[in-house]
């Protein structure tokens, strides 16, 4: 009995070890790796050249941004600022640029003017598109803004422990209202060229101004107080005052 057993033991040793000798040879059969540019879908890839181990995400596993609203405020005599708040769902992939196109028409629906611009996106949330000071010939009374979303890629930023926080902002009246709020670096990495967003909402939830500045350098953990402006006295004090970081995902690295 015992020779028995001693001999089903050996076989299933030399089992084992010819079965981990050819999976080894045939690794490569077996589990191919993905090579994300060849036009297969090879390894554990989930489309072609896309999904699994790949950079570029899927176009099925993109989820499409929806404009929220879009609409022009009075900025001056006979100008305008455009804006529109976006939402995104995606929480681990975002496109390089994204292109946007606002089209503002007068009350007979003919095309006052035609405008494009491009912008990096955050995570997993809403952020305005702004463009400022458009003069008119005669008042928009309807803008619609369309989106080129590029392909997307799997980034390291992360929304639940995001990279820029906003802890304070506080409104200001007067001649030259202004908006104060404090940004902060969480990570450990230098953010350059940050775009901040600011729109105002009245007691309805609509937003009747805005404004824009960009923080050329924000360094590792630091918080930074920026100040923006309006050239003429606002009818009111907002009810809220939203504040946008358009932080670029791709340039996010884990903290150490």
């Amino acid at each position: 009995m015992w020779k028995f057993k001693r001999k089903l033991l050996y076989a299933l040793i030399i089992f084992v070890s010819v079965t981990a000798i050819l999976v080894f040879l045939m690794r490569g059969f077996l589990f191919p790796e993905p090579i994300c540019t060849d036009g297969k879908k090879n390894g554990f890839e989930t489309g072609i050249d896309c999904g699994g181990t790949c950079a570029l995400i899927c176009k099925n596993d993109v989820k499409q941004f929806s404009v929220l609203f879009s609409k022009a405020v009075t900025s001056g005599y006979e100008t305008y600022d455009l804006v529109a708040l976006v939402a995104n769902a995606n929480i681990d992939n975002a496109s390089r640029e994204v292109g946007y196109t606002f089209v503002a028409y007068d009350e007979k629906g003919s095309i006052l003017k035609l405008l494009s611009g491009s912008t990096t996106v955050p995570l997993d949330g809403k952020f305005p598109l702004i463009i400022q000071s458009v003069k008119f010939p005669r008042p928009p009374v309807n803008v619609v803004v369309t989106l080129i979303d590029g392909p997307h890629y799997k980034v390291t930023e992360n929304p639940t422990s995001p990279t820029v926080k906003i802890s304070e902002r506080k409104y200001e009246p007067g001649s030259i209202p202004r908006v104060y709020a404090t940004v902060v670096n969480t990570k450990r990495i230098v953010v350059l060229n940050l775009p901040v967003r600011v729109l105002l909402y009245d007691a309805n939830d609509n937003v009747y101004a805005v404004a824009e500045t960009v923080i050329p350098t924000l360094q590792k953990e630091e918080a930074k107080q920026i100040i923006l402006t309006w050239n003429e006295p606002l009818p009111f004090a907002p009810t809220r005052i939203g504040v946008y970081p358009i932080f670029n995902p791709f340039e996010a690295l884990p903290t150490y």
